[in-house]
């Protein structure tokens, strides 16, 4: 490597970034294959799937709630809602406790869309992380979670 360069590693791969971002790419792209059948996106699948994790776990589901679990920005859920909520799939409530919190609900035709769809991107999951042996998925998904909690704002 050229003392010039402003790289750091002499092959691409060893850049953990890198790694990531590709990863990011191959999965990104079978998640839109998976949700291509039911027309929403990966953010809006996001979204629908918390929602109905948080229902059948008793949790709330404010829109404050949903950017703490997704690690989506507050922006851009809100917008998705926003498209969600248009497309019939959740209702937005002003929260009976906190006036400054927005409870958000999947409606019917919303359960039913997300109930197909998690079992689409579970089987995707699977297929895609299935290259990986037991202890290296167990290895896998530790480091990714030790990784999420401590770069957490």
């Amino acid at each position: 490597m050229s003392e010039n360069s402003p790289f750091k590693y002499d092959v691409a791969d060893a850049s953990p970034g890198f790694l990531l971002w590709k990863l990011m790419g191959l999965w990104q792209a079978r998640l839109s294959q998976a949700l291509s059948v039911f027309e929403i996106t990966q953010t809006q699948y996001a979204i629908l799937a918390s929602l109905r994790w948080f229902q059948e776990h008793q949790q709330l589901s404010t829109q404050a709630a949903l950017v703490t679990h997704t690690k989506i920005e507050k922006m851009t859920l809100s917008k998705a809602i926003r498209q969600l909520e248009s497309f019939g799939l959740v209702v937005r409530t002003p929260d009976e406790h906190d006036k400054r919190a927005v409870n958000v609900q999947l409606t019917a035709q919303g359960n039913n869309i997300i109930a197909d769809a998690i079992i689409a991107v579970e089987n995707a999951d699977e297929e895609f992380f299935g290259v990986l042996n037991e202890t290296n998925l167990c290895s896998y998904k530790n480091l990714t979670e030790q990784i999420i909690t401590q770069n957490d704002l």
